[in-house]
């Protein structure tokens, strides 16, 4: 079966989108969805988008294939609904909006490590399909810029106070961006810059936000 396409108006989801399918109106139906996503999110997680099957997913949410094609035509289409969880991560956990200190860009890092750790599997799962398929690229576009947007409003905000002047925002946010996505990459789905290599989550986060606040502000005054 191919993936639910569908074309929209400029303001909406990019044509030929994927579109993950409706909530089922029952319980019944949204418990049976959540555990073919649960399953699908650890069997991704463990093995990776490319070697899980639509039979691995039902086998372990205890379901038939049959019923898995009742909710999704396929798992390229489940795996589009699980990428927006990603997204909702981040927004449900960053600051409402920045304040230029130290503690709204450590929070706002925490979110996106967080997030990335969770969803790491579907992430790297959505990346690998954008190399191949339109439809996954414009999704992944627009997974990535819900945190270019929140960097973006910073950058405007360091420019209003004298900070950052000559930066184009858009783009200073893009390369910010940029630095997070590949970062987390690095980090979580490589396991660092090679052997013996190590992160905690509090140094990542501490790494991002001082790299990102200082490209705006400058360094910190000394003590």
């Amino acid at each position: 079966m191919s993936p639910e396409t569908t074309t929209t108006p400029a303001t909406g989801p990019a044509a030929g989108t994927t579109v993950a399918p409706p909530e089922p109106p029952s319980a019944k139906g949204r418990a049976t969805r959540a555990a073919f996503e649960d399953a699908a999110r650890a069997l991704i997680a463990e093995r990776g988008f490319l070697r899980t099957t639509v039979h691995d997913i039902a086998a372990a949410a205890g379901k038939s294939t049959a019923a898995f094609y009742r909710y999704f035509d396929n798992k390229e289409q489940l795996l589009a609904a699980l990428a927006d969880g990603f997204s909702h991560e981040v927004l449900l956990h960053s600051p409402d909006a920045p304040d230029g200190g130290a503690e709204f860009f450590e929070t706002a890092a925490r979110a996106y490590w967080d997030a990335y750790k969770e969803h790491l599997g579907v992430l790297v799962g959505v990346f690998q399909l954008a190399m191949v398929d339109e439809e996954f690229a414009e999704r992944w576009r627009a997974s990535r810029l819900v945190g270019v947007r929140i960097i973006e409003r910073t950058v405007r905000q360091a420019q209003d106070r004298g900070h950052a002047a000559g930066l184009d925002p858009a783009l200073a946010a893009s390369a910010i961006g940029a630095m997070f996505e590949h970062f987390c990459f690095v980090w979580l789905a490589q396991g660092g810059d090679g052997p013996g290599t190590g992160i905690t989550d509090d140094e990542a986060v501490a790494t991002l936000a001082a790299l990102w606040r200082r490209s705006l502000y400058g360094e910190e005054p000394s003590p």
